[in-house]
């Protein structure tokens, strides 16, 4: 048997070469064209700075300072007569609580230490070593001179920085010991050096008087989250990942197949510089309920009262069968590697010793794995070293620990650690729908646990030795708003008829059958039915018939003669074939198959990626795919609701319009030629980087309605997996033409909805496409030059809002419509929340809308107005949805495009053919839907 890395020889411990933090930017910041000059700022350092020798520093991201200065954002944005276009001023008030806590900062200098911890390994530094690094400088704490007196005012970031409230030179390197697992193992704190100083009050101040987008005073906020993290991440009581912490005892939800939710508190320093009754507050604590799948601690072979079934028998679950324990099946191991890989156990022997490796996979039964060194079995090596008997030698050993070694050891001697589940770690289906349902609760219980986790954490930081040391306090009560709620929009049918959106239930509408039907109703004339679910006669017959009903009084023509219609039964495995046939069958008839309708008895990912490739791709017939358990309800009666929503989405990918928004309700934007975009970026999961490219796609509206969309794909270099469209400029091209080619007009404006941009990334992405998209009206035409707005719409973060009126649903969300643009949002720029669904499940959360760029110089009311308007084109349902539709649109059909990426992969095509077939296939308009 091999041994753990920590009984190897010890050898001299290597410095780590580890970058330093991001230094701050001396150079002046680039103001576009038509902007003020830059303000002078508000604040400054209360104390006179020490003076130091402090190195020089370098300059920004030379990205943006290579940019045209004319393509960053204006630093106000003003109206002609000079007052600022945020806030807006239409609609109600309502007053709203928000999980923002206003901070005091600290008034004087931070000092910023770089530091080298040498730990006794020579392996690269680890996000995991963060916590026993945090035990290391707590241990340095009281050893180090300079430390030693004040202790508490100094923080770590767990990693090569530390901030202090004093200026110290000479500090000497500090060789303890720390107790890892059951043993004392030296560490050296070396290199402790001044790198700069922080001016946190100055560096925030100046940001808002600034105004420029993407220019945050990251060192600032960064000192501000270590030093409020501090108390908790030195305390055993709680476990901490990344800015999220999860107090020992709390609350667990138990979601099955050997995983459970940790509840705790997420929290992060927000800047923002708003006055409230006199007093300025130039940051706030953003704190929001956090839920983190992880790992039950349970015996992995042992069932026991207390905790129920063995680790083994709940991750197989339905798939265990009565004799695992005597041995594996193939497919049963691997279930159990995909899950147990890359976790940690702690292997038992019966004699107390313990020890705790991570798992790399699973090797023969104990009775068949030779250990190569020692020539015998493992069984073997148990019974004559430990004298242990294995009772279960049939089950494949766990290969554990650093992977150049060979430790094999038994199942039945291990045990699974508690552990927070790693990001490329996907939990299976049913435990994510248990989780979403389990973690979802009311905004009044959110609220509840927000102020009860501060409270627990130091008494909302009013004991927190740290902060008090820094001088930072921290708000009591959450910060009070007032919103504004926009009037609902009327949306239309077709010949006029209208429905008005009730203003105090705002989100959804009836559509009535026989009266409010489609704009533009289609005629499904040639369709087939594929049959994975083995319908009756009976079922088939009637949800057949019903379709034909429910379409009929909504304005969509299905007819089901038996010249129009073919049913065909199939199964996964004929599913390719089947679908060719059908194909092939209304060819010979001369007649063109418009439509294929699959029904299936369960989800099954793999069947529907192939339906949408052989769809999309292959034949170019649109496809729609609907489950059994949700077209029957559970007594075997048709589900009308059901059938409703498969004809909204039947009439669209067929080209029609299903609902507008009348012509009162229109944006005055929608009263000239203007194509409506929306952009996305989709990732490779981690566990893929690197290998499996990023996929952009873009949509535009390309009728005056903004109701129809074409789409533009394109598959990004894997070796880089940027945000940036890289060929920005030639999709906006293409999708120009078709825009013209649709209306017989150019564009006189463009709005474009940009997802997934992070506030880092914000000044380069946008820069680089609204050049590129410049570029391509140039090329189209040398004298184009259409007015464009350029819109990021976040939907990854923590604000909530808390109704404190009578402006809410009966479960305690605010009402669709809500927009808050003043008190935690930027000084100076334009930038809004706006809820616009209603939050059924949990507590809503809004969609941050950052306005980067504006040519056609919009108010805060237009732009909130045609933002919260255009939630209400989606076609799929006849509610508002959170976030506008060409948004969505562009990340379903990202999604879309990485299912037919992978499923051509999977042919062995090759990454250049794949990518060829993606970007240059004649898709159907709103295949997506």
């Amino acid at each position: 048997m091999g041994d753990s890395a920590e009984n190897q020889k010890k050898k001299k411990p290597r410095r780590r070469n580890r970058q330093k933090p991001q230094t701050k930017d001396v150079t002046e910041p680039l103001t576009g064209a038509g902007s003020v000059p830059p303000q002078q700022s508000v604040a400054s350092p209360a104390t006179t700075p020490v003076p130091v020798n402090i190195p020089s520093l370098p300059s920004s991201s030379s990205i943006v300072q290579s940019l045209s200065s004319d393509l960053l954002p204006p630093q106000k944005r003003l109206t002609p007569s000079g007052k600022p276009h945020f806030p807006g001023r239409q609609g109600s008030a309502v007053l709203l609580a928000t999980n923002h806590f206003p901070l005091s900062l600290p008034t004087g200098l931070v000092y910023q230490y770089t530091v080298t911890i040498q730990p006794p390994w020579t392996r690269p530094y680890r996000r995991s070593d963060k916590s026993l690094y945090q035990q290391v400088i707590q241990k340095w704490r009281s050893v180090c001179p300079p430390a030693r007196t004040s202790p508490y005012s100094w923080v770590y970031d767990g990693d090569a920085t530390l901030y202090c409230t004093k200026a110290h030179t000479n500090i000497p390197n500090c060789n303890l010991t720390v107790q890892v697992q059951d043993r004392e193992m030296e560490f050296c704190v070396a290199d402790v050096k001044l790198a700069k100083t922080v001016p946190i009050s100055q560096d925030i101040a100046d940001w808002a008087a600034r105004g420029q987008s993407g220019n945050t005073p990251q060192t600032a906020l960064h000192a501000m989250d270590v030093i409020l993290a501090q108390a908790v991440v030195t305390d055993l009581q709680y476990t901490t990942v990344g800015r999220s912490y999860f107090r020992t005892g709390g609350q667990v939800l138990d979601i099955g197949l050997g995983k459970e939710v940790w509840t705790g508190l997420f929290s992060s320093v927000r800047p923002h510089s708003w006055n409230k009754e006199g007093t300025r507050y130039l940051a706030t604590l953003n704190v929001d309920v956090s839920n983190k799948p992880a790992t039950k601690q349970i015996h992995l072979t042992r069932d026991s009262r207390e905790e129920g079934e063995c680790y083994v028998q709940q991750v197989l679950g339905r798939k265990a069968g009565r004799d695992w324990r005597k041995g594996l099946t193939r497919q049963q191991v691997e279930i159990l590697d995909g899950d147990m890989k890359g976790l940690k156990v702690r292997y038992e022997l019966p004699n107390g010793s313990k020890r705790q490796y991570k798992c790399n996979g699973f090797v023969n039964p104990a009775n068949k794995q030779i250990i190569p060194d020692l020539k015998q079995t493992v069984e073997q090596f148990f019974q004559a070293t430990h004298k242990v008997r294995l009772s279960y030698p049939g089950l494949p050993c766990l290969w554990l620990g650093p992977v150049t070694k060979t430790i094999y050891i038994p199942m039945e001697l291990c045990i699974m650690m508690a552990q927070p589940m790693p990001r490329h770690k996907l939990l299976q289906e049913e435990s994510v729908s248990k989780m979403i349902r389990t973690t979802a609760v009311t905004p009044w219980e959110r609220q509840d646990r927000i102020m009860k986790g501060l409270q627990k954490n130091n008494s909302m930081y009013k004991k927190d030795p740290y902060a008090k040391e820094f001088g930072i306090n921290v708000a009591g009560s959450m910060a009070q708003l007032t919103g504004r709620l926009l009037p609902p929009p009327t949306i239309a049918y077709d010949k006029g008829k209208q429905v008005k959106i009730a203003s105090h239930n705002p989100g959804k509408w009836m559509q009535r059958s026989q009266e409010h039907l489609y704009v533009s109703g289609m005629q499904m004339k040639y369709w087939a039915v594929l049959d994975l679910a083995r319908l009756s006669e009976s079922q088939y017959g009637t949800m057949v018939e019903q379709l034909v009903n429910v379409g009929r009084g909504v304005g969509l023509k299905i007819s089901s003669g038996s010249d129009n219609l073919m049913r065909w039964e199939s199964s996964e495995q004929s599913l390719e074939r089947d679908f060719e046939k059908l194909v092939v069958e209304f060819k010979m008839a001369e007649t063109e198959l418009e439509m294929v309708m699959i029904v299936m008895p369960f989800k099954a990912g793999q069947v529907y990626d192939m339906v949408k490739k052989l769809g999309d791709l292959k034949f170019r017939i649109p496809t729609q795919c609907c489950l059994k358990r949700n077209i029957f309800k559970p007594g075997g009666e048709i589900n009308l609701q059901v059938l409703s929503n498969i004809c909204l989405k039947l009439n669209s990918k067929l080209g029609g319009i299903n609902h507008v928004l009348a012509p009162q309700s229109r944006p005055p934007l929608l009263d000239r030629p203007v194509m409506i975009m929306g952009a996305d970026v989709t990732h490779p999961a981690p566990a893929h980087k690197g290998h499996k490219p990023s996929i952009a796609a873009v949509v535009a509206s390309v009728d005056p309605k903004a109701s129809m969309y074409e789409v533009q794909i394109r598959v990004q270099d894997s070796g880089q997996n940027e945000e940036m469209i890289q060929d920005m400029k030639n999709v906006v091209k293409i999708l120009l033409g078709q825009f013209r080619l649709k209306t017989g007009h150019k564009p006189k404006a463009l709005v474009m909805f940009r997802d997934g941009v992070s506030e880092g990334q914000f000044t380069t992405v946008m820069a680089m496409e609204l050049m590129a998209i410049r570029t391509a009206c140039k090329e189209l035409e040398e004298n184009y030059e259409p007015r464009i707005t350029y819109l990021v719409v976040q939907k990854r973060h923590h604000t909530r809002f808390f109704p404190m009126d009578q402006n809410q649903y009966r479960n305690g969300n605010a009402l669709a419509g809500t927009v808050v643009d003043q008190g935690i949002n930027h000084p100076t720029e334009g930038d809004f929340y706006l809820l616009s669904h209603e939050g059924i499940q949990g507590t809503s959360r809004p969609c941050h809308y950052h306005v980067l760029w504006d040519d056609s110089n919009l108010t805060a009311d237009q732009l909130e107005v045609l933002a919260y308007f255009l939630c209400h084109l989606y076609t799929r349902c006849t509610r508002s949805i959170s976030y506008p539709a060409p948004t969505y649109y562009s990340h379903l059909a990202a999604d879309r495009a990485r299912k037919h990426h992978d499923q051509l992969l999977e042919e062995n095509l090759g990454k250049e053919r794949a990518k060829e077939i993606i970007e240059q296939a004649k898709t159907n308009l709103m295949y997506f839907v």
